[in-house]
């Protein structure tokens, strides 16, 4: 009897054991899953940061473009508004060149046409006379 009780005991102690040691590998398993996520969500962090800082770097590199970009925009576009004025005044100057050219051709044609209103009086003047 008594070497039952202590067989009784013994395998008694032996499942507490066996439900001891299946107790300390699940809290191992648990420890070792905490670590390995708690790793995962730091690896996940650090990217995250990482594509946090490409993300900056990329806007930056496009506002540095864009505003590139705009200045040489600007820049053409002065250019271009410089040349179309130059070209309007030059147009604008020989305009009134031709137009002053016009004004002493009209004067020399208005004196041109009174000399021969002049030289056809004369000569009609003449033909009577001659005929008289």
């Amino acid at each position: 009897m008594i070497e039952e009780k202590i067989n009784n005991s013994l395998k008694e102690l032996e499942n507490g054991l066996k439900d001891l040691e299946s107790a300390r590998k699940q809290v191992e398993k648990t420890i070792g899953s905490y670590e390995n996520l708690s790793k995962t969500t730091r690896e996940y962090a650090n990217e995250l940061g990482n594509i946090a800082t490409k993300a900056q770097e990329i806007v930056d590199s496009i506002g540095k473009d864009y505003n590139f970009k705009i200045k040489e925009f600007e820049r053409d576009r002065d250019t271009i508004i410089n040349a179309s004025n130059d070209a309007t005044e030059k147009i604008i100057n020989a305009a009134e060149e031709f137009k002053n050219s016009l004004s002493i051709l009209k004067t020399r044609l208005n004196y041109s046409i009174i000399i021969n209103v002049i030289s056809f009086i004369a000569i009609i003047a003449i033909l009577i006379l001659q005929f008289m």
